[in-house]
């Protein structure tokens, strides 16, 4: 793969790129089959990806009002949505105790940081059941980032001047030398709409990046050789 230059600098979308943050969905998606509802992984969710996740980013709706939704434009009776988003609940908050960074995630943010490349994290889809920070510290990713954030109240065409504005003051570059390595279709559009180069991380998004990963961990063949050998 061709090397990424000028890229001095990175912002990580978390979910989906560091860690998996799928199992709540994967999990739904069992419990659907169960109630009746067959459908596939990718088809179901990258339209909660387009058609959900920004609104619950930009406020307009509650994580639970946008499951519910969902389920309805799915076909769900009334009562089989609040048996379903009752449980999510309680499995979303049962899961965070299993969660952990993806295999090679730290060796790879080792090795940024060694070369001196400044890092910095976005939590695209607010859907957390806990504060950003905490989740960060307990996957043990806090020490490498320059910068940290929800990237709350987004999804409305762009992305908002205040969180662009600290992360690149937090990273001190100019946008023109950073990439965006994301899995959210949304955030890779808005991304490369505001000059950053966008990397995309698992199905669904080569058609929206300049580049495209199965997995994050693929990113050290895109990196200049010294980088690669910092780590």
């Amino acid at each position: 793969m061709q090397a990424l230059t000028p890229v001095h600098g990175w912002i990580f979308q978390l979910g989906g790129v560091l860690y998996d943050g799928t199992a709540w969905r994967r999990w739904l998606l069992q419990l659907l089959s169960k109630r009746g509802l067959h459908t596939h992984y990718h088809l179901f969710f990258r339209h909660w990806d387009l058609e959900y996740v920004p609104k619950v980013q930009n406020g307009t709706l509650s994580f639970q009002a946008a499951i519910e939704k969902m389920l309805a434009h799915a076909g769900m009776s009334t009562g089989h949505i609040h048996e379903i988003t009752a449980a999510l609940r309680s499995k979303r908050k049962s899961l965070t105790t299993e969660e952990r960074p993806l295999p090679g995630v730290v060796e790879l943010l080792k090795s940024l940081q060694a070369a001196g490349q400044p890092l910095a994290l976005w939590a695209v889809e607010n859907c957390d059941v806990e504060a950003i920070d905490e989740k960060v510290s307990r996957l043990g990713l806090a020490p490498y980032f320059d910068f940290v954030a929800r990237a709350e109240h987004a999804g409305y065409g762009h992305v908002p001047d205040r969180l662009l504005a600290s992360t690149l003051s937090a990273l001190k570059i100019a946008r023109e030398q950073v990439a965006f390595v994301g899995h959210t279709p949304e955030y890779l559009r808005l991304a490369r709409m505001i000059g950053l180069q966008t990397i995309g991380v698992g199905s669904g998004t080569s058609e929206l990046t300049d580049r495209y990963l199965e997995s994050v961990v693929e990113l050290k063949h895109l990196l200049p050789t010294k980088t690669r050998r910092a780590g």
